[in-house]
């Protein structure tokens, strides 16, 4: 049968192992309102629909800022937040301003050739 053996007398348990100890530095959950605005939506709108190569920039600086929020870096969140804004308002400048002389441009370039067609026409008659 199995009887439990006792050690032999002379026989001294090892000391006790020390637990590591684990620190614990508890953060203040900060509130929504005071987080500043990642402008995450409007950097993927200036990809997809303004001049995309300043809305990366400006994306990039978005997920910065929800990093920076994350971490409860509220100063560099908000300045990359600040970044953010410019690159999307600069981003959406560049694309409507593209768009105003592309569209300008097929609106000079149709109403020529509407003139130009129109002349020849008047030639001939």
């Amino acid at each position: 049968m199995s009887e439990k053996k006792e050690p032999p007398p002379d026989y001294t348990a090892p000391p006790p192992q020390p637990q590591p100890v684990h620190y614990i530095q508890s953060q203040q959950p900060i509130p929504e309102a005071s987080l500043p605005n990642d402008y995450l939506i409007l950097s993927l709108f200036s990809i997809i629909c303004c001049f995309w190569p300043v809305g990366i920039i400006a994306l990039l600086k978005s997920v910065e800022t929800r990093r920076y929020c994350q971490d409860g870096r509220l100063a560099e969140a908000q300045a990359s937040s600040r970044e953010a804004k410019t690159f999307n308002m600069i981003s959406i400048g560049i694309g409507i301003a593209i768009n105003v002389f592309v569209w300008l441009f097929v609106i000079l370039s149709v109403g020529a050739s509407i003139a130009a067609s129109a002349a020849g026409a008047a030639q001939r008659d």
